[in-house]
């Protein structure tokens, strides 16, 4: 309220916020869980607003395999709204790259940098070194297919480290801060959605899910989220990911 008593107009709208997501989705800058180049992993989205301000931030982290190897697993921020400095979706600076070798071995193989290295026992993480599993039978019981007999995929062994490494996988509060407003606070955090198939030419707009995130965005009312669709952000639900 001004001091003769009427509202503030709102700087945005939810409409505004799913234009923008559309018009990403048109170029191919929003995430897509089944990218034919990656084989997704983990994701999570987060949204930030104020009266004047708005940001939607989308994790994606996976396996890119033409990157091979630790320039292969990334994650990939996608970055919308109304104050930030880059172009709504992603670009080259909003990867993150989150693992490395140890000091005893290399973690992959060595010709083609697409499975675990038979040698090594531990692998480097957010700067800390944790322990690499060969037994198949663990990938089994997390509902692990596994494709060879003789070998562990990079994508294979990384879906072996959720749930107990999906933190470190994030990207650390800085590494957001970096990206949008320090001052802008945090309304809503999610780690299960029901995401739009786009490359089943599904868009954002007619997504319950996202519609409703764009009225909490416009009204900081939490109570607007109330998903009625099942979760579908698990990289077992995008079979096709990678498989180009």
């Amino acid at each position: 309220m001004n001091i003769f008593g009427f509202k503030k107009k709102q700087e945005y709208s939810s409409k505004d916020i799913l234009k923008q997501l559309d018009k990403c989705a048109e170029d191919f800058t929003f995430p897509m869980l089944d990218n034919g180049y990656v084989y997704p992993v983990h994701s999570k989205l987060s949204a930030y607003r104020d009266e004047k301000r708005w940001a939607l931030i989308i994790e994606v982290i996976g396996f890119n395999y033409r990157g091979g190897g630790h320039n292969g697993i990334s994650n990939c921020l996608h970055i919308f709204g109304n104050c930030i400095e880059t172009k709504p979706g992603t670009d080259n600076n909003n990867f993150l790259y989150i693992t490395d070798d140890s000091s005893e071995h290399s973690t992959f193989d060595e010709e083609y940098l697409e499975s675990l290295n038979p040698e090594t026992k531990t692998m480097v993480l957010r700067d800390k070194e944790i322990d690499i599993n060969h037994n198949r039978d663990f990938y089994l019981k997390k509902g692990i297919e596994l494709e060879e007999n003789d070998k562990i995929f990079i994508w294979e062994f990384l879906r072996g480290l959720e749930p107990e490494y999906s933190k470190e996988f994030e990207a650390t509060e800085k590494e957001i801060r970096d990206r949008i407003p320090t001052d802008i606070p945090k309304i809503m955090e999610l780690t299960e959605w029901n995401h739009p198939d786009c490359a089943d030419s599904e868009i954002p707009s007619k997504s319950k899910t996202f519609k409703q995130i764009a009225k909490v965005l416009e009204t900081g009312q939490t109570e607007f989220y109330k998903p009625t669709e099942k979760p579908n952000n698990h990289w077992k639900n995008w079979p096709d990911g990678g498989t180009l």
